[in-house]
């Protein structure tokens, strides 16, 4: 109904990818998802896809000749932007608006600001470290109250850092260095646990979506991206270590004071007789824990609060949870099994929303797969980077730990990746309900 120009739909085509690159959309997916749109705007085109970059060539068949556009986009999320870049996305493709009108929509999209202003994203990264720290780090209800200023902190420092680049490549170090050294001080009056504070507010940075990513586009045959994503989320875990073990060194050689439970993961020695506020939060609090960190979760990734989808992100996250709690009692040691567990519940329930509906499953999918990546960290995970460095004069020690932790990421991965294939095999091989390209955004 709606016939433009080819010059028209080319230059919706490159719109729709840098949006698509610029707000998040699953990169393993976003070669196809290009090759879909230019097949309904019947435009013949080639697409290459490599970390940050596109290269998109349009091809003239009367003339045989080709041009190649080049579009160079820093990746992000901000699920609130690529929802509605993939509703403009769906009514192009079931020609319900020109796509002259949709680049004009998505110019808005990528020209307007942040959902949220600075002192909001503070609140809510405080918010996040502390919710996160009994699932997954047995925080006590005091670690919880101390680590929030420590997200706070850590968003301060990452929004004034990216605003240069000289100063952003060393934000990863910088502020676990300084995280750590508060840790260390607070966990000298023994009331507080070093590893709870130390990783919970650290929470936020961690590597473990990148990692997904990664393995995503290497399960998909995106050789080129998955591998350059896999080595570089290696090599960030080993700054946020070395970022960690800084931090805890300079206060012991500050003070000559030994970090109280360094070592102590579980954070058992301080949990003897002590007041409630001092113990570890029993699982019953998870109810109201984990679905706090998934809204705070989406929230700090640009999701709007009112909005159906968030409460779907909720539901969806805590099933998933859910399944990697109960998982894990029956598969002790055994991160990537439980993980797939749960990762094939949340994608399961994803698949099926956007089977059904006009709705983009890998939106309401996000912040439940994001919530099982922490517990690549746990059991000291990172900290026995800065444990192993504190107790030994080498650094051969604390490196192999580190690669260790970059090991149980990977693995903790792999089961994510397997279990979202299963889910999203299993939901198409129910039938009915399919809609042209919806299975396209999702994981």
């Amino acid at each position: 109904m709606h016939v433009a120009a080819i010059l028209e739909r080319q230059q919706f085509i490159m719109k729709l990818a840098r949006s698509f690159m610029m707000f998040g959309a699953p990169s393993h997916r976003l070669e196809a998802q290009m090759q879909a749109t230019a097949r309904v705007l019947e435009i013949n085109c080639q697409v290459i896809y490599i970390p940050g970059v596109m290269l998109i060539s349009f091809g003239d068949a009367a003339t045989h000749t080709s041009e190649i556009k080049f579009l160079k986009q820093a990746n992000g999320l901000d699920l609130g932007k690529l929802l509605a870049a993939y509703m403009v996305y769906y009514n192009v493709i079931y020609d319900k608006i020109s796509v002259t009108d949709a680049s004009i929509e998505l110019d808005d999209l990528m020209t307007a600001g942040p959902k949220y202003n600075l002192w909001q994203n503070m609140i809510i990264g405080g918010l996040a470290s502390a919710f996160i720290q009994p699932s997954a780090f047995y925080g006590s209800f005091i670690d919880c109250l101390v680590a929030m200023p420590l997200g706070a902190l850590l968003v301060l420092v990452q929004v004034v850092v990216s605003r240069n680049d000289l100063y952003s490549s060393l934000f990863e170090i910088v502020i676990a260095c300084i995280n750590a050294f508060l840790a260390a001080a607070l966990a000298s009056t023994k009331r507080f646990c070093f590893a709870a504070v130390a990783s919970g507010s650290v929470v936020l940075i961690l590597p473990g979506y990148i990692v997904l990513c990664g393995s995503l586009e290497l399960a998909n045959r995106s050789i080129i991206s998955g591998s350059v994503r896999l080595v570089y989320s290696i090599l960030y875990s080993l700054f946020l270590g070395f970022g960690l073990a800084m931090g805890s060194e300079v206060y012991q050689r500050i003070t000559g004071l030994t970090i109280y439970g360094a070592t102590d993961y579980t954070c058992s020695s301080l949990r003897g007789d002590v007041p409630w506020y001092q113990s570890t939060i029993p699982p019953w609090f998870y109810f109201l824990t984990i679905p706090a960190f998934l809204l705070m979760l989406s929230l700090r990734n640009g999701q709007p609060f009112y909005r159906k989808e968030t409460v779907l992100m909720l539901l969806i996250g805590s099933a998933g949870f859910t399944g990697n709690y109960f998982s894990g009692k029956a598969f002790p040691g055994r991160s990537d099994i439980v993980s797939a567990i749960g990762s094939f519940v949340v994608g399961f329930l994803g698949n099926i929303y956007g089977k059904f509906t006009r709705g983009s499953p890998f939106v309401v999918m996000v912040a439940g797969v994001l919530l099982q990546l922490p517990s690549g960290l746990a059991n000291g995970g990172l900290l026995q980077f800065a444990a192993d460095n504190s107790d030994s004069n080498t650094t051969t020690n604390s490196y192999s730990a580190g690669f260790s932790t970059a090991e149980s990421l990977v693995e903790v991965a792999i089961g994510l990746t397997v279990g979202l294939f299963v889910s999203a095999a299993v939901v198409n091989s129910l039938g009915g309900g399919r809609r042209r390209g919806t299975h396209l955004s999702s994981f």
